[in-house]
């Protein structure tokens, strides 16, 4: 089960000992061995294309209130509490890291797609790049229009396609649409969700590993179950982890 392993993703980077979703937390988290870095896409005021999670600013910077109500010279100055970095744009990281690591773009902000595509096309990076999102419809469309793209579902609080009905649909292979990764919460994760998903050619990964006593543990575990990738929010447990299955496939 351990060969289905290949996805080592810096989930907003690192979570961990930098601020998320930031230049420095993308440079750890590929310096830690992480092949993709996964980032959330929002839209500001006058329709730049930033990098961040949350709908407001609060939780994690210097300043308050709904980033969508911020034009980008604004975000420009805002700088997050732990290392007083700066929000990146989409374009800047594309720019920054383009040819040294895969992107998972999770699309935040509604009616924000086209855009989405729009740039990483204008990098010609559409091969590198797997758009990523809660709404099955949106993700639906970006296929149909870019047959070569790759889309995955975050199913946990998805709009579209239920967990519940995608184990009962995919079961009989009976699929509406077909996304080329899901995402599930480490929690919620199942053997027979594993195995659905292999079953209809899908990848699975698994995200959120913040609140276990011992995150590398339940690592090993969903690896050990067949799981895909690891949406990794400590950028050491990705070495920890190539390190144990450096270690696995020695004797095995």
């Amino acid at each position: 089960m351990l060969k289905n392993f290949s996805l080592f993703i810096g989930h907003r980077g690192t979570r961990i000992d930098y601020d998320e979703n930031t230049l420095e937390s993308f440079e750890v988290a590929l310096k830690s061995g992480a092949n993709y870095i996964e980032f959330d896409v929002r839209k500001a005021k006058d329709n730049e294309l930033v990098i961040f999670h949350d709908s407001r600013v609060d939780r994690i910077t210097n300043s308050e209130g709904l980033l969508e109500n911020f034009t980008y010279p604004e975000i420009a100055r805002i700088r997050f509490k732990l290392t007083s970095s700066h929000i990146p744009t989409l374009n800047e990281v594309l720019e920054t890291f383009r040819s040294r690591i895969k992107f998972i773009i999770e699309l935040k902000s509604e009616n924000v797609k086209e855009q989405v595509i729009k740039t990483i096309n204008d990098h010609n990076l559409l091969k590198d790049c797997v758009i990523s999102g809660r709404n099955l419809y949106d993700l639906k469309i970006i296929k149909q229009s870019y047959p070569e793209s790759c889309v995955c579902y975050n199913i946990t609080k998805g709009r579209g396609l239920k967990l519940k009905d995608f184990m009962n649909q995919g079961k009989n292979r009976n699929l509406h649409f077909i996304p080329d990764l899901i995402s599930l919460h480490s929690k919620m994760i199942s053997q027979d969700f594993i195995e659905i998903c292999h079953k209809n050619e899908i990848l699975a990964l698994s995200w959120d590993f913040i609140g276990y006593e011992n995150p590398f543990e339940v690592i090993k575990c969903l690896i050990e179950m067949g799981i895909d990738g690891i949406l990794f929010d400590n950028h050491k447990n990705i070495t920890l982890t190539k390190h144990w299955l450096t270690k696995i496939n020695q004797f095995s």
